[in-house]
């Protein structure tokens, strides 16, 4: 094999290299917005857990600041670009 086949075959393996970079950026991406969904989803359902609570008269003491905790964690996640509701402001 002559040098610049040896060159040649170095490049397309360095151009392969950076695609499985990219897929491997592309597919992080997904995986954590997948998380981040997941997470929304279990603050969320916490969150009308305590809704229920408090409407059948059933919180305790520590209520109002597991609310105000799980608010600011769903709000973190917005803040980070994630969607939680639509937005319907005309």
């Amino acid at each position: 094999m002559g040098i610049l086949d040896k060159v040649r075959e170095q490049a397309v393996h360095l151009k392969d290299n950076d695609k499985v970079k990219e897929v491997a950026e592309k597919v992080k991406g997904k995986v954590d917005d997948v998380q981040a969904r997941r997470k929304a989803n279990d603050l969320l359902a916490d969150l009308g857990r305590l809704l229920y609570a408090q409407h059948t008269g059933r919180t305790n003491a520590t209520a109002e600041a597991e609310i105000a905790r799980l608010v600011a964690e769903v709000r973190a996640l917005e803040d980070d670009g994630l969607t939680i509701l639509p937005d319907h402001r005309s």
